[in-house]
């Protein structure tokens, strides 16, 4: 069992939570997708989390029960050694009978929802995906706590830099080190995402003409990678002097990151790299100022573009030849979390939000510049959350 302060972290999660299944008419939902059951249990073992929409909820566990035990801030903790103990365990809460059954249809398995349509006959299965991931978007003070500690451990990260690169001769070579930094500061070694088939691990390392080459990946810039069976991030790239050498890392405190991008160069780079740059800075410094509990993301996102279009630098912004319908995304527990800062994107910022912020501009064929800072939504806008200079860092060739 947790301390007391993580038990009430989690029990005012579950309540929130509740209240919002009630407000939808869902009698109860089964919690399976790992970082939701943690979020609300406070363990991440292999376990299915009941949550009725009032009452306690039980965590039914398949492996491992002791750990669950020591870890779960959770009173109601049962073995799970066949899959008919979910349906007596929610059948014995549901006096008033089970109607409406939430799920996480966002990421839940075929095989699995049939499963649970086996279990309960006549029950209606609906999605409460949006539900969770709209509690897990606003963050209490304990979740905002891991992340500054996150950012803080990522800009000690960035000031070594400098001296990773004076011993590294490729992408990897850098990654190695920065990740390395990382292990020892108590990063798991694996960003977890949402999102169907989309996976990373530390981040992105690119070397000039990487930087502008496109991928399957979620954001602006992908690289080359290791190759086709996982196209992203470093790979056998040299790294050499008068380019733009990106260094887009996810650090990671208690299970939380904070996203963080610089761009370094060994030796001068060509002016426009720097007038580019200077327009993403720009962008940040505006939609920070402008992003404050109230405002749609999708007007946040229309003001960064009005800026770039200005600027002469759109056709390339945020992606070239595919650019991304976005600026921004929340992190916490997870790289893809809500609120989206994007077209047409019609979340309502609050405080306690937190937020990835990464304007870039691609050079196609030789490379990217930008920045990305983690950022808390307050009452006075966005408060950034990193402390390394945002400039381009020129380094000695």
């Amino acid at each position: 069992m947790l301390g007391h302060s993580m038990g009430e972290e989690c029990r005012n999660r579950i309540e929130h939570f509740q209240r919002l299944l009630r407000a939808h008419g869902v009698d109860g939902a089964l919690i399976i997708q790992k970082m939701d059951l943690y979020y609300l249990s406070g363990t991440d073992q292999n376990a299915v989390l009941w949550v009725p929409a009032s009452g306690e909820p039980v965590l039914m566990v398949r492996k491992s029960l002791e750990r669950a035990r020591q870890d779960a801030a959770m009173d109601q903790i049962i073995p799970l050694s066949n899959p008919s103990l979910i349906a007596e365990a929610v059948q014995g809460q549901s006096a008033g009978g089970l109607r409406r059954l939430g799920l996480e249809m966002d990421i839940l398995p075929v095989k699995i929802y049939q499963s649970y349509e086996k279990l309960f006959p006549g029950v209606g299965m609906v999605d409460i995906s949006s539900l969770i991931r709209s509690v897990r978007m606003v963050k209490s003070p304990h979740e905002i706590s891991c992340i500054r500690k996150a950012a803080q451990i990522a800009d000690q990260m960035y000031k070594q830099v400098p001296e990773f690169l004076k011993e590294s001769e490729t992408e990897t070579d850098l990654a190695l080190r920065a990740e390395a930094f990382y292990r020892g500061h108590g990063h798991p070694g694996l960003n977890r995402m949402r999102s169907f088939n989309m996976e990373t691990t530390y981040g992105q390392i690119l070397a000039g003409a990487s930087g502008s080459v496109p991928s399957a990946a979620p954001g602006p810039t992908a690289g080359y990678g290791t190759g086709p069976y996982f196209s992203q991030g470093a790979g056998h790239a040299r790294i050499n002097a008068h380019e733009p050498i990106l260094v887009d890392y996810i650090s990671n405190a208690d299970g939380y990151i904070s996203d963080q991008t610089r761009i370094f160069s060994k030796g001068a780079l060509a002016e426009k790299f720097h007038r580019a740059h200077g327009v993403m800075l720009e962008v940040q410094q505006a939609v920070a100022r402008e992003g404050k509990p109230g405002v749609v993301a999708k007007d946040l996102y229309d003001l960064a573009m009005e800026i770039v279009e200005g600027s002469g630098w759109a056709r390339t912004f945020m992606g070239h030849p595919e650019p991304v319908p976005f600026i921004a995304h929340g992190v916490g527990l997870e790289l893809d979390e809500w609120p989206i800062i994007g077209k047409d994107s019609e979340h309502v910022l609050e405080k306690g939000m937190i937020v990835a912020l990464e304007p870039k501009i691609i050079f196609p064929g030789e490379g990217v510049v930008g920045i990305e800072n983690t950022f808390l939504v307050t009452e006075e806008g966005l408060e950034k959350l990193n402390r390394f200079p945002d400039e381009i860092a020129i380094l000695p060739p």
